[in-house]
């Protein structure tokens, strides 16, 4: 068996998250937390739209008066975030517990 033949050890092997990454895969899991919360905001009466553009960043839609809300999700130093605005007070972590809840608030 030459070294090209042969297996990789498991070391050599990159963990799962690790293995796809690029823009196409960091899309892909903003439209994945976005689903997510918008499953979340529709459990509690909010009406919610996925728009993936072909170019640009997936964002989740919440029609509201005065306009529509748009969420993001964006990865900031190893961690998933939502966020609605500009100021840190209009961002909280993805796998925070009342993510939905603080966004439902903002968008009632």
């Amino acid at each position: 068996m030459t070294g090209i033949d042969r297996p990789r050890p498991r070391s050599e092997n990159p963990p799962p998250s690790r293995a796809r990454q690029g823009p196409q895969a960091a899309k892909e899991q903003q439209y994945r937390h976005l689903v997510r919360l918008g499953w979340e905001l529709n459990k509690r009466g909010v009406r919610a739209v996925v728009d993936l553009p072909s170019k640009g960043e997936p964002v989740l839609m919440v029609p509201r008066e005065p306009g529509v809300l748009r969420i993001m999700a964006f990865a900031h130093k190893g961690a998933w975030l939502y966020t609605w605005g500009r100021g840190r007070a209009q961002r909280v972590p993805v796998v925070a517990d009342d993510a939905a809840e603080r966004i439902w608030e903002v968008a009632r």
